[in-house]
């Protein structure tokens, strides 16, 4: 886990929305937008590199670009991370899904890749279903997709716990038309820590990159 800076809670600027939504039973929100993919889904196409994992390192490095999707509550003080990592739902062999929550984010795209395919590699092989979901780590992004099917709004199973303030992102299967590409993302965050103006920061910012992705895969931290 990186080490984040932490912050009191009595001098946390956004305290008042964060005492308020963090004592409701679910306080997390989340908004679907539609986003043109077609520059992103033509450049990785062209470079032969894997949509998914892509897309997963693109939405990483766009998200961290924003302040408040890098903070995270650990029961006491808010803590500021200065990156965060993806954690990702893998199908496996048998055909259910898995978790892959090992592979850190780089500056480098083609380390991450190299990282992933090992850690896929061997969760595709489903021995560790048999295991109970442990997590622990704050410092990540939960990444998913539903490639069979469209969809226009997401609800996520949610608990308030110190989990529910990570961030979920979630996306759909490609909209292709003669003219572009689109796919629908939900971002589903914790209103005590993202309010609409970041959320809408964050999806600003994942166009951005899906617009210029040649830039995107060159990105230093």
């Amino acid at each position: 886990m990186n080490s984040p800076t932490k912050i009191n809670i009595s001098e946390f600027i956004g305290r008042k929305h964060f005492q308020l939504f963090s004592r409701y039973t679910d306080p997390t929100y989340g908004i679907t937008s539609l986003v043109d993919v077609t520059a992103f889904f033509h450049y990785a196409k062209s470079q032969g590199y894997p949509i998914y994992l892509s897309l997963i390192y693109l939405i990483t490095k766009a998200l961290n670009q924003i302040k408040e999707f890098r903070y995270r509550y650990d029961g006491e003080s808010i803590l500021l991370f200065d990156k965060i990592d993806p954690a990702f739902t893998i199908m496996t062999d048998i055909g259910l899904y898995d978790n892959c929550d090992i592979v850190n984010i780089r500056s480098d795209f083609f380390t991450f890749l190299a990282d992933a395919k090992i850690a896929i590699d061997e969760i595709k092989k489903g021995d560790a279903l048999a295991n109970m979901q442990i997590d622990k780590r704050f410092d990540q992004f939960y990444f998913s997709s539903t490639p069979w099917m469209e969809f226009t709004g997401l609800t996520h199973p949610m608990d308030n716990n110190l989990l529910a303030y990570i961030p979920r992102i979630t996306w759909d299967k490609f909209h292709i038309t003669t003219e572009k590409i689109t796919m629908h993302i939900n971002i589903n965050v914790h209103h005590g820590l993202i309010s609409g103006k970041p959320l809408a920061d964050g999806f600003n910012k994942i166009q951005e990159y899906l617009f210029n992705p040649e830039k995107v895969f060159s990105l230093e931290k």
